[in-house]
């Protein structure tokens, strides 16, 4: 069989939990005769694009994401070439330039290697570009199945540290993820816990993921002398980051640690800026009394390698999560012979017995994990040992590698056999709490098959170069357009007229209405087109400069025959303001679109769709016809869809807000809006205020925690200037080191550098 695995922490590349499971697996297979390709990213010591491994059963290839070795901040690879990759890396969500690339790069893996099935975590969504355009029918002809492996959803992620879901990357991740496991195939998860917190919050049928534990990899079993399990340090590993618990984790250390003068505790891994700016570790240190500081050492990010060295001195190991799944830290802590405390709140109560191989805390919260703290420190050192050969004997009977790799192969194998069902078409309800996705259901159908076509209304208020540059895209479409009707929509002058009759000689048809908001003309080229005897599949509706790719006609024709339940298919484009951009959205669902509009303006609405949305209300424009409208159509139980793909250029105006311009009527018309749908709105309400709320707080609050952020820099660095020179130094050190070869290196450390250095 032939795997195809994707995700961009595969090592060395920055990873946890997911790059280490990735390893692990495709390492497996690979010795068990599997062919298996991996998708990573490109990252120092991983410059091949393509790699092989364990005698060409194991391909890595490699896509750009990050430059790592900018000085100046997150920035793109200089290897990432395409419009397309660039925009997105640029979006608010960056790591979807690695699914785009990636998404890409699977399908001619899929066509050229015969690739029998597709695995990729939810977290940041890797498989949803090569999902949505399997579904849109762009992908290869041959589909097979996609797994998605629940490890840790952004939302989830989101509300154990404390961070607003509104925040554009968090719910730009959300949405992609809710696609992504929407329109799995089958759903895999290391843990009970999160198979069954995840079946209940997603609507899912009991028993719908499929449970199997990570393998145990090659984490060997350490040595510890006496001295280590009655002296040793309380270790903790990850990210300092609130939602593994490590804030609750300190108090509670604090607490008791005056009653305890032989703890000693250490905090291994990288440090997390939370929501509010603020340094997690610079936080934690604040926690601390001072007379209790040197009993606490925080050792910052550390390779993999490394971490043995600090559980080898350690004689019990902290997993204190507010929520976890099945996390390696705790894996790798028992398997290397530690004695585990941790909280409930994840699959680390399916590891460990209490009192046998560690302590579980009745809770996350400091009182919880104090109590447990108190039941550690009391134990023998003896008694320490012992747990720590169970905590040993029990993971690797749990993770053991032979049967983990025997039922995966084994759930493999079946669902290659029943083949692709649910990614072969659009997850048309994500989920969210009024449409779980086992209430999911695509109702709508046209009734009239045989229309044919995109029809293309264009209105103009002042005519001229600009509509010039419209009608000419139209001439250029790989597929002909069933009909064009331009509407001239402004006071008519001499100069205006005369160039509508050079328009009207050039063949187009000109319809001139005088003045008329925008709905009322879109809605006269519509029964222009209509009354002509023309039965199109849909309409697309440009505003003057607006531009299309010459495929545009094309492909949204192809959506909508390939998709009958599709009402409105919407795309990437470019728009001007004071700068070209790009507009780049997920697929436009509720309750999100009763907030903005994720829909184009030149969008296309399948005919049927829009005869029963009753048209354009003749009183709107500035934005708000297209979108009164595009929420019709979905209120109606039409699919709407975002074809990945930049499909056009809308010339916005200089003073546009999105795709809306503000103006005396524009409160008129959006209460308007949401009068019309007061019904829809009301049953989702909580979940717009909650939504409208957070964007609101990040609107006008950003620059406010951007300033806090630089504050707080300036503070650390006038308190202690020392220790910042030398982490200054230390990260220059560590650029610089990456464009050396390594032969200059090791010269250069050998010989040039004190010892200590």
């Amino acid at each position: 069989m032939k795997h195809l695995i994707i995700s961009r922490e595969y090592p060395p590349a920055p990873s946890g939990g997911i790059g280490t499971y990735v390893l692990h697996l495709s390492r497996l297979l690979a010795e068990s005769g599997e062919t298996v390709h991996v998708i990573g990213q490109l990252w120092a010591g991983a410059e091949k694009e393509v790699e092989e491994k364990y005698d060409g059963r194991l391909i890595v290839h490699r896509v750009p994401l990050d430059d790592w070795t900018s000085m100046r901040g997150r920035k793109p690879s200089p290897a990432i070439k395409s419009p397309e990759a660039k925009s997105l890396y640029l979006s608010d969500f960056y790591p979807q330039c690695f699914s785009w690339q990636a998404g890409l790069l699977a399908e001619k893996l899929v066509e050229r290697e015969g690739v029998d099935v597709i695995e990729a975590q939810e977290f940041e969504a890797p498989l949803y570009y090569f999902q949505i355009r399997r579904a849109l029918g762009l992908g290869p002809k041959r589909c097979p199945p996609c797994i998605v492996h629940l490890h840790s959803p952004m939302e989830f992620i989101a509300r154990y540290n404390d961070w607003e879901i509104g925040q554009p990357y968090l719910l730009t991740a959300k949405r992609l993820e809710d696609y992504s496991i929407a329109s799995a195939d089958a759903l895999l998860c290391p843990s009970q816990y999160l198979a069954h917190q995840a079946e209940a919050h997603y609507g899912l049928p009991e028993g719908a993921i499929r449970v199997i534990p990570h393998p145990l990899g090659n984490t060997p079993v350490l040595n510890r002398e006496a001295e280590t399990w009655r002296k040793g340090t309380l270790c903790y590993v990850g990210r300092l980051e609130r939602r593994k618990g490590v804030i609750e984790w300190l108090e509670a250390a604090v607490s008791v640690a005056p009653e305890y003068p032989d703890a000693e505790f250490e905090f291994v891994g990288a440090d997390v800026v939370g929501h509010n700016g603020i340094s997690t570790e610079v936080f934690m240190r604040g926690l601390i009394p001072r007379d209790l500081r040197p009993r606490f050492r925080f050792r910052g990010e550390q390779k993999q390698a490394s971490l043995t060295k600090f559980l080898s001195k350690a004689r019990m190991a902290a997993v204190p999560s507010r929520w976890e799944n099945f996390p390696y830290v705790c894996v790798e802590a028992m398997s290397s012979g530690l004695p585990v405390l941790a909280s409930r709140e994840g699959g680390m109560a399916e590891m460990i017995i209490d009192g046998r191989s560690g302590w579980l805390s009745p809770n996350a919260r400091s009182d919880g994990l104090a109590a447990t703290l108190r039941r550690a420190l009391e134990t023998p050192p003896a008694s320490l040992a012992e747990m720590g050969h169970h905590a040993s004997a029990d993971i690797r009977r749990m993770c053991d590698n032979e049967s983990i790799l025997e039922n995966h192969l084994r759930f493999c194998d079946q669902l290659a056999g029943d083949g692709a069902r649910r990614s072969l078409r659009l997850a048309a309800n994500l989920p969210w709490p009024q449409r779980p996705l086992c209430t999911a259901k695509l109702k709508r159908r046209p009734n009239d098959e045989s229309k044919e076509g995109i029809a293309i209304v264009v209105t103009s208020s002042n005519p001229g170069v600009s509509l010039t540059e419209s009608l000419q895209c139209l001439r250029q479409q790989t597929l002909r357009p069933a009909a064009v009707a331009v509407v001239h929509h402004g006071y008519p002058n001499n100069c205006t007229l005369e160039y509508l009759d050079d328009v009207q000689r050039g063949g187009w048809q000109i319809i001139s209405k005088g003045k008329k908001e925008a709905g009322a003309a879109k809605n006269s080229g519509v029964e222009a087109i209509l009354s002509a005897g023309v039965n199109p599949r849909g309409f697309a509706f440009l505003d003057e400069g607006d531009t299309l790719q010459a495929s545009f006609v094309a492909t949204c024709e192809s959506v909508l025959q390939k998709l009958p339940e599709v009402g409105l298919v919407s795309c990437w484009i470019y728009h001007t303001q004071r700068e070209q951009k790009s507009f780049i959205s997920p697929c436009p669902s509720f309750p999100y679109q009763w907030l903005s509009n994720d829909s184009v303006p030149f969008s296309v609405v399948r005919t049927e769709a829009l005869m029963e949305a009753g048209k354009f209300r003749p009183s709107f424009s500035q934005g708000f016809e297209n979108w009164d409208l595009f929420n019709a159509v979905m209120a109606a139980g039409w699919v709407a869809v975002t074809t990945p793909k930049i499909l056009g250029h809308h010339h916005a105006s200089k003073n546009s807000r999105g795709f809306v311009t503000p103006s005396s009527s524009y409160w008129t018309m959006r209460r308007e809006l949401f009068e019309r749908f007061s019904t829809e709105i009301g049953r989702e309400a909580k979940e717009i205020f909650l939504l409208a709320e957070s964007y609101t707080v990040h609107s006008l609050w950003g620059d406010i925690f951007a300033l806090r952020k630089k504050l707080l820099l300036a503070r650390v660095l006038l308190t202690n200037p020392v220790r910042t020179a030398a982490a200054v130094a230390g990260r220059i050190k560590y650029k610089l080191s990456r464009r050396i070869p390594n032969r200059v290196r090791e010269f250069i450390s050998r010989n040039l550098l004190p010892k200590n250095g």
